[in-house]
């Protein structure tokens, strides 16, 4: 079993803000929080179990929390398989399913390649071994505080000498508390099956709608949108209010909120879960992309609080 050991964590300060990092755990975001001015402190993120960050945890059964990375996919790959350019593609499957999960950068130690008073950038290299992602890549993570809020920028780059399907984005755990409402808006949903994988795209139904205000169902939830407006708003009792922004090219959003759960995940993603697989099979608007030798993509959200 892959085992992240004890891993020094990296603190970054702007305003009233605090970040702390933990690099060589998957290039994780281990907690987020606010001062406000009678001192009192916010928890935007469910921050990693101290017991965790300090005797280590297993990396493919991390605690629900803090913010991880999503590369060179997001969610799932059906069976962990999928044709490519006449080529049949095996990954490894993740423990206890048939499909590849998340790819595989919160499951590697990345590399602090500079570190400021209110930044850091991550560097992560894969060559690929066995029933691994066959192309070489470079992935580069920037996070930037402000007095505003966070920045955050993924940068994945293509290595190899054949053009590589890609995808990415970022996977937050949001500390869940009584009372926190939560608003965005999307034109679709892809429905998936008893596995988790997308099976189709339709309008977004009424229990899967939250283009105004509201609670969380207190039964499970976990929805793929696409055509969100990029915005989205965690909103908590006691006025304090978080505004996701996210940039051109994270057009899809997962949403997943088990019942009953102290976090609720938002992730502004490039794709739905299974594109490839679901692109080559007709479906349009899946978020499928992909780079050629040497090329690049990139992508960024923002985090604005109001606390």
């Amino acid at each position: 079993m892959l085992w992240f050991p004890p891993v020094p964590r990296h603190t970054l300060q702007a305003g009233r803000h605090t970040l702390t990092v933990a690099p060589a755990a998957g290039g994780r975001m281990a907690s987020f929080t606010t001062t406000r001015a009678d001192h009192s402190v916010i928890d935007w993120l469910a921050p990693m179990p101290e017991h965790a960050m300090s005797e280590g945890f297993p990396a493919y059964a991390w605690p629900k929390a803090g913010s991880y990375p999503l590369l060179p996919f997001s969610n799932r790959i059906r069976d962990a398989r999928f044709h490519w350019q006449g080529r049949t593609i095996v990954l490894p499957a993740h423990p206890g399913q048939p499909h590849a999960m998340h790819g595989f950068g919160h499951v590697r130690a990345w590399t602090v390649a500079e570190q400021g008073t209110s930044s850091i950038t991550l560097t992560l290299g894969h060559t690929p071994a066995g029933d691994d992602w066959p192309w070489p890549l470079t992935a580069r993570q920037v996070l930037a505080l402000t007095p505003d809020g966070l920045d955050a920028t993924l940068t994945i780059r293509n290595d190899g000498n054949s053009t590589m399907p890609v995808g990415g984005g970022f996977h937050p755990f949001f500390a869940r508390v009584p009372g926190l409402r939560i608003q965005f808006d999307a034109a679709h949903m892809w429905p998936a099956d008893a596995g988790g994988v997308a099976i189709g795209r339709t309008e977004v139904g009424g229990h899967e709608c939250f283009a105004s205000e509201r609670q969380l169902p207190d039964t499970d939830l976990s929805v793929y949108f696409s055509g969100w407006t990029r915005t989205a708003i965690v909103q908590r009792p006691d006025g304090a209010r978080l505004t996701m922004r996210a940039d051109a090219g994270l057009e899809h959003f997962v949403l997943h909120a088990p019942g009953h759960s102290d976090f609720v995940c938002l992730e502004p993603v490039s794709h739905v879960a299974d594109a490839v697989n679901l692109a080559a099979s007709g479906w349009e608007g899946t978020g499928l992309r992909e780079i050629g030798p040497g090329e690049s993509v990139s992508f960024h959200m923002r985090w604005l609080i109001e606390a």
